[in-house]
């Protein structure tokens, strides 16, 4: 079947003040002087990666599923990267302005990345989704380089003459996996108003060799 690619503490001292005291590293650690939230933190059962000692350095591995787990709780599956043309923006206005520009309908978090590149980490899916194929925008991805142009790019491809069981959701996702990572299916399938073609919003990496066909 063919695919297109198209504080300080409360306290108030009674008596004066005493001398300033030099800081024994050691009383950092002492659960009297850390701050319970803080304690409670420390004391979670987060279990840390092993560290190997190879070629002299210590070397922690993580595997790309932990990485993307990483992702993840950073909100960084769902976050774009605008270039700007020119200039370092303001943030304060940015947060301002942006959201209210782009009609989000949840939050965005909004930080600089790089000297002209900006982060957007939005909270609902829709909006990511929609910003992503916005010219100047592209998603951020695992390994992403402000320094190096991004290979990656999102594009719509259509699945002409394909059979209406395959419309299905989890079918059209599957197919288009074949080109790239699919992030959304257009208003016309969901509604079912075209049933002679489908498309599906792919992230494509343009260095990878895309295939002119797909075998059902």
């Amino acid at each position: 079947m063919a695919a297109t690619a198209t504080g300080r503490p409360l306290f108030e001292a009674l008596q004066p003040t005493p001398p300033p005291q030099t800081t024994i590293y050691a009383t950092l650690f002492n659960s009297n002087t850390i701050n319970p939230k803080q304690f409670a933190l420390i004391n979670s059962k987060t279990i840390t990666k092993s560290i190997e000692i190879i070629h002299g350095e210590p070397t922690i591995t993580f595997s790309m599923e932990e990485r993307q787990d990483f992702m993840i709780e950073e909100g960084l599956h769902q976050a774009v990267v605008f270039n700007l043309s020119h200039g370092v923006p303001d943030l304060k206005v940015l947060r301002s302005i942006l959201p209210k520009h782009f009609g989000s309908k949840g939050n965005c978090l909004i930080g600089l990345l790089a000297p002209r590149q900006i982060l957007l980490r939005f909270y609902q899916y829709e909006d990511y989704v929609l910003r992503s194929t916005n010219v100047g925008f592209f998603p951020w991805s695992i390994g992403y380089n402000p320094k190096e142009e991004t290979t990656l790019t999102v594009v719509w491809i259509s699945l002409p003459n394909l059979s209406l069981d395959l419309f299905a959701k989890k079918s059209l996702l599957s197919i288009a996996s074949a080109v790239g990572k699919p992030i959304a299916i257009d208003k016309s399938t969901q509604i079912k108003s075209r049933p002679s073609t489908t498309r599906v919003k792919v992230i494509l990496d343009l260095m990878e060799k895309l295939p002119n066909r797909i075998r059902l």
